[in-house]
């Protein structure tokens, strides 16, 4: 029997909001007859059963939030980082480390357990750091932006096998001079099972007779989310009947709510996360998907965020306002559709409220292409042909 150190700083579970690919992945292994202990940074509520045969959850009660300061967020990664590295030093008999970003700075005690203990190790890039902070303008040193790439390079080269989240972020570790036979892409999985448990979805009083557009998950800058408010008020007049649920926390959402106000858009509505068995209801019962992020900077094309696989799995026709790799695939598959411009959704959305039909269609087509290409069990699949192969 197999037994994997998993590292993730943000690690969730069904009973908490946000992405549970992790989760997903550690019950698979056990599943599968492995023994798995996860070191998360997360608190461990007691509530819930974290703890089942083959599965153990340590948490080094790391505080961290995306409201904290830069430099509060970086003494969060140091304080996981030694956390991590002394307890995985202390973990016995393990026989593959697997470490999952972002942070980058996860690495670094993955490789030095890996390294210490000689055992291989599987690193998963979730987002291309540091090139994506640094494409924003939030790194701007030179001499830190040529310490975190050669941070990267010595990760990827200490790893035994890299799995990747997209093409584009396959593309970008070739380009750095990784070989092709050391990467594997398992994008982000549609959990089919959780929205297959929502039989009848109910839309909450303020929605009944409203066509919901939803956007749920992080509300940063990276997100653009005055993208889905100009949007908002360009139909705002046009069609009553049209609303937009934003869903979520993040830095953004204070000065989003400020702009609701001062525009008078009554029909952009704002809750806070929620569990995801509760997010998938909502989305089921929901009219269309959107996804934006700010799209003047391309490598956010990049991106393969939870929502994106959420919306295919709840058979929600997906908008979204970039390029790449998505945009290929729902405009391949017929299930969305991509509008660079505010005003171009806006037409979209009148069209597919007015076409019942297409609405229905373009649902269909999302759930095929959920069960087809990104199930769970696939993206399951795929990472046990990994852990066999090394």
């Amino acid at each position: 029997m197999k037994k994997v150190l998993y590292l993730h700083q943000y690690y969730k579970t069904n009973s908490s909001g946000g992405g549970t690919r992790s989760y997903e992945f550690a019950t698979s292994m056990v599943e599968q007859g492995m023994k798995v202990e996860i070191i998360t940074g997360s608190s461990i509520d007691q509530r819930y059963d974290e703890k089942k045969d083959g599965l153990v959850l340590y948490s080094t009660d790391t505080k961290y939030s995306n409201n904290m300061t830069k430099w509060r967020r970086i003494l969060a990664f140091i304080d996981y980082n030694i956390k991590a590295l002394i307890r995985g030093l202390k973990t016995k008999d393990i026989d593959i480390v697997f470490a999952t970003s972002t942070p980058l700075t996860i690495g670094i005690p993955a490789v030095l357990i890996s390294k210490l203990k000689r055992k291989k190790l599987i690193f998963e890039v979730r987002d291309v750091w540091p090139d994506v902070p640094i494409e924003l303008g939030y790194i701007n040193n030179k001499y830190l932006i040529k310490l975190l790439k050669a941070l990267e390079l010595w990760i990827y080269n200490n790893s035994k096998q890299i799995i990747v989240l997209s093409k584009g972020m396959h593309q970008n570790l070739l380009e750095k001079g990784i070989k092709s036979n050391k990467i594997t892409i398992i994008e982000n999985m549609s959990n089919l099972y959780l929205y297959d448990e929502v039989q009848s979805p109910i839309k909450d009083n303020s929605l009944k007779n409203k066509f919901v557009c939803i956007h749920p998950g992080t509300m940063g800058h990276v997100n653009g989310l005055d993208f889905v408010l100009d949007v908002a008020s360009r139909l705002k007049i046009v069609d009553k009947d049209i609303v937009f649920l934003l869903i979520g926390e993040g830095n953004r959402k204070e000065d989003l709510k400020t702009r609701v106000e001062n525009e008078e858009l009554t029909n952009v509505i704002f809750k806070d996360s929620l569990p995801k068995k509760e997010i998938a209801n909502v989305i089921k019962s929901s009219d269309i998907g959107i996804m934006c992020v700010d799209n003047k900077y391309k490598i956010l094309e990049d991106n393969s965020a939870n929502k994106f696989f959420d919306f295919l799995a709840a058979g929600l026709p997906v908008l979204i306002n970039y390029g790449g790799w998505q945009k290929e695939v729902i405009e391949k598959y017929i299930c969305g559709k991509s509008d660079i411009v505010a005003s171009e959704m806006a037409d979209t959305i009148l069209d597919l409220k007015r076409n019942p039909m297409l609405l229905k269609k373009m649902g269909e087509a999302s759930r095929t292409l959920a069960e087809n290409k990104y199930s769970d069990t696939l993206a399951k699949k795929k990472l046990l042909e990994i852990l066999k192969k090394i």
